[in-house]
């Protein structure tokens, strides 16, 4: 029985920790636009925030992504540039 019971509230943690979303850090924001490297008139604009994890960049359909160093870059890999980037790891 106590096992059930450790084994239920583990699951429980486990499920509420997942469920938090990643909060901006003293409410700080910012913004950045991303321009083709094979199109250069094809521009994206997204939303920058920091969290305790390091900064975020959200997409156009609203998911945020790590930024992994630069978030413009990773603003372009991800959308304009995304099927050129998608061909070079393949």
């Amino acid at each position: 029985m106590t096992k059930v019971i450790t084994a239920i509230g583990l699951a429980a943690a486990a499920a509420f920790a997942f469920a938090i979303p990643a909060q901006a850090v003293e409410g700080r924001m910012g913004q950045t636009t991303a321009c083709s490297k094979l199109n250069g008139g094809k521009c994206k604009a997204g939303s920058v925030r920091d969290t305790r994890l390091g900064q975020q960049v959200r997409l156009p359909g609203g998911t945020w992504v790590d930024c992994e160093g630069d978030c413009k870059d990773k603003l372009r890999q991800k959308t304009v540039d995304f099927w050129y980037e998608q061909k070079l790891r393949n």
